[in-house]
């Protein structure tokens, strides 16, 4: 007999003050022009609770990292909800259920508190893939925060 590995919840969370407003956030995540700014190389989103995106990057390397997914909430301008596909992941059926969860929550006038959680169910990982993830998106978070404060 042979047992499946154990799969259990995990998630990464970050939390980061940008100089911007909700309203400029929430757009920079959900006005395709605005997410070629910071976000992908190529955006193709319908953006619409039930409806999809696909993303790519393009690597100065040649190498192109995909993802596509479906909006689940979208809650102007607080909360956006989808799910969270890389089609680049090896091996690809390690993890399922994968979702990001963005919360915009006004600290000031001109000052935002974004919160990004990232969760999926599958075994455990190394440390260095949790690191990894997180690095991912502070990298992509850095460059959000470039776009909305030019």
């Amino acid at each position: 007999m042979t047992l499946e590995p154990r799969t259990v919840p995990h998630r990464v969370t970050l939390v980061r003050t940008i100089a911007a407003s909700r309203e400029a956030l929430y757009a920079a995540w959900t006005e395709p022009d605005r997410m070629r700014q910071w976000y992908a190389t190529v955006v193709d989103a319908d953006v619409r609770v039930g409806g999809r995106y696909r993303i790519e990057l393009h690597e100065a390397d040649g190498t192109v990292n995909g993802f596509t997914g479906e909006y689940l909430e979208l809650t102007p301008p607080s909360r956006i909800a989808f799910t969270f596909t890389h089609h680049s992941q090896t091996p690809a059926d390690r993890i399922s259920d994968e979702k990001v969860e963005v919360t915009f929550r006004e600290i000031e006038q001109g000052r935002t508190e974004l919160t990004l959680v990232n969760s999926w169910v599958g075994p455990e990982f190394e440390p260095s893939h949790y690191d990894e993830l997180r690095g991912g998106w502070e990298e992509w978070i850095n460059r959000l925060e470039k776009a909305v404060q030019h």
